[in-house]
């Protein structure tokens, strides 16, 4: 349950910089140490990878700009710097007051002060003021150099965050690097340091163009770059989920707008996190049967202090977090949040433009011969299967998504159904973009049509695939070939690089089984298990090569090499079968289900208190005359 907790309170503002503040270098290589032999003439352009939310390391200096210190450990973090002392006895104390005087007068208690003071704290490092400037002394760490001069621990880090391991064998470590930035920063301001690192990296390489690959929130920081310094030092720009216009998800929690049906907050909300976190909703079944034993106000005012505090502490002075708002949201917005803050306003007035002016920039460098392309995920809803407390926003099925990002926003442009709808139950002007009359670029399932994006033949959908692309081996191989110039548009292979793929995970092949099946000692097998392990491996390693999404194949890749691990006797794989629910398992489910249900049925959204007070109030007031 802590761990649930944590992980809810760690990245309920992801959706997922750098204003005035240094950069953390990781390296102390000479310029000597840190040039390429091929002299720009090897053939590929240095990839220069503009990272996600939660991959630039960022730490803690105090006043004297030596290390803030936090339990021995230098205080920091890749998404959010949590102040944890702030969940000392007193606070808890407090906490667990509120808590109960709720529960025995079945009215609100302070809960909702006690959640904003609370949360305020625990945001509190990462904190702006007025004129959209952190206000603790940050600072992210910066790897003036290419993945060939990092530590062992940080290259491994990285490839963790962006598994591009078979593009870099290609190109070299020597050509590829990793631009960080702070989450609680301006984008525009990113843009210069970027122009600073491009140049750094020209000069490295011998090259005089670079590749960019923008991933999830490192599009803001390419649209930023693109309004302030153009194309002109870009060879190829490959998105790979970009945040090119912003993600509903954020606009609403700034909005403010939740779904808060009995149906769902009561029974759904809460269960789909525990099964994103260990497969099984008993828990919180569980818990939504006892939710009812807490008074609609007291819930009421618990998410509404929270939500509130994580608004004002992290989301309204930061530049960065108004650069995930989706354009057409921003104006509403800034109204409501920055009449009275001119200074920070001009800073997001300033990226609001650079979005705005976007596809027109996009439409430039493609004609000025930058080769631009652009990889998303399609027809899940906001928060729909991974990091499921994002389904709470009102949006959750009104937009096409990746779960995290709007279509339309990593595609610049194209038209996607929302929940339960096809195209045929939208209206949408067709074709604003194509070039290609014989392609009509709609999906097989008539979710979703390209046509309207800024590029259409150069738009890649994977139907089904969530945000986390680094999870489909098959995303990562169409981004190699594209850098790598093997395919050029949607029509250079259609049968190998569809336009329209599907969805699988090889994560798990990838990232733990393969390497446990290639460190056994086969020395120490019989012929028959030797055998079988390398068939397994080698049928493991043509899986991570796919092209078009099968995921059928994984599963039975995944099986054959779970089976011969544990037949073998690797570590780790002694019960792999146990993993499957047992009877009393499935019992426990089915009884908080039922639990769950009934409750909801009989005491819709509030607590058994509230629904026997509910018509004495009405009573009192009708007798009152109040």
């Amino acid at each position: 349950m802590k761990k649930i907790f944590k992980k809810i309170l760690a990245t309920a503002l992801c959706i997922a910089l750098l204003a005035p503040v240094g950069a953390l270098g990781a390296s102390a290589a000479t310029k000597a140490e840190t040039e390429t032999d091929c002299s720009g003439k090897c053939g590929h352009s240095p990839v220069i990878v503009l990272p996600g939310i939660n991959h630039s390391p960022t730490y803690l200096y105090d006043e004297n700009d030596e290390p803030f210190m936090y339990n021995g450990n230098h205080l920091g973090g890749t998404l959010l710097i949590l102040n944890e002392a702030a969940l000392n006895a007193g606070a808890i104390v407090k906490a667990i007051g509120a808590v109960l005087g709720t529960l025995l007068l079945q009215t609100n208690i302070c809960l909702d002060k006690i959640a904003y003071n609370l949360v305020s704290e625990i945001f509190k490092y990462q904190r702006c003021d007025e004129n959209g400037n952190h206000i603790e002394n940050l600072k992210t760490k910066r790897w003036n150099h290419s993945l060939e001069y990092m530590s062992q621990d940080d290259l491994d880090w990285t490839y963790r965050m962006v598994p591009m391991k078979p593009l870099v064998d290609e190109i070299g470590k020597d050509h590829v690097y990793f631009f960080t930035f702070n989450l609680v920063g301006d984008p525009m301001t990113s843009a210069d340091e970027l122009k600073e690192y491009v140049e750094m990296v020209k000069e490295q390489t011998g090259h005089d163009k670079v590749t960019f690959l923008p991933v999830s929130l490192g599009g803001t920081i390419l649209t930023a770059y693109l309004e302030k310094y153009g194309h002109d030092d870009l060879d190829q720009i490959v998105n790979a989920v970009a945040c090119l216009d912003g993600t509903d998800i954020v606009a609403d929690m700034m909005a403010r707008e939740w779904r808060l049906e009995d149906e769902y907050l009561y029974h759904q909300f809460i269960a789909n996190i525990f099964i994103e976190s260990n497969g099984v909703p008993t828990l919180g079944y569980l818990i939504n049967t006892l939710l009812h034993i807490v008074p609609r106000s007291g819930i009421n005012a618990l998410l509404s202090g929270a939500m509130s505090a994580i608004i004002d502490t992290l989301m309204v002075n930061c530049p960065q977090f108004w650069a995930m708002l989706p354009s057409y949201r921003y104006e509403a917005l800034a109204e409501r949040y920055l009449s009275d803050k001119p200074v920070l306003k001009a800073k997001t007035d300033a990226f609001q433009q650079a979005r705005l002016n976007l596809k027109q920039n996009i439409l430039d460098a493609v004609a000025d011969g930058v080769r631009v392309n652009s990889i998303a995920g399609a027809n899940l809803d906001l928060g729909e299967e991974m990091y499921t407390y994002f389904n709470i926003v009102a949006s959750a099925e009104k937009v096409n998504s990746d779960g995290i990002v709007n279509l339309n926003s990593t595609t610049l442009g194209a038209t996607g159904a929302p929940h339960d709808k096809t195209l045929d139950d939208i209206d949408y002007e067709k074709n604003t973009y194509c070039t290609d009359p014989t392609h009509n670029h709609i999906s097989p399932d008539n979710m979703v049509d390209t046509s309207t994006a800024v590029l259409p033949e150069n738009t890649w959908i994977f139907l089904d695939q969530h945000h986390e692309v680094g999870n489909n081996d098959v995303v990562l191989n169409l981004a190699k070939a594209i850098i790598l110039g093997e395919v050029t548009d949607v029509h250079s292979n259609p049968e190998n690089y569809p336009q329209y793929n599907g969805t699988c995970s090889t994560k798990s092949i990838r990232r733990w089984r393969l390497p446990d099946a290639l460190k056994i000692d086969q020395s120490t097998l019989s012929e028959e298990d030797k055998a079988e392990l390398n068939a397994a491996i080698a049928e493991a390693e043509e899986v991570l090569k796919m092209t078009v999404a099968d995921q059928e194949r994984v599963e039975a890749a995944e099986a054959r090499l779970n089976a011969i691990l544990h037949k073998v006797g690797a570590e780790g794989y002694e019960n792999i079968e146990s993993d499957e629910p047992t009877f009393l398992d499935n019992a426990l489910e089915s009884i908080t289900y039922a639990m769950s249900k009934t409750t909801l049925f009989l005491l819709g959204g509030g607590s058994l208190v509230d629904r026997i007070l509910t018509p004495v109030r009405f009573l009192i007031k009708l007798i009152s005359g109040k």
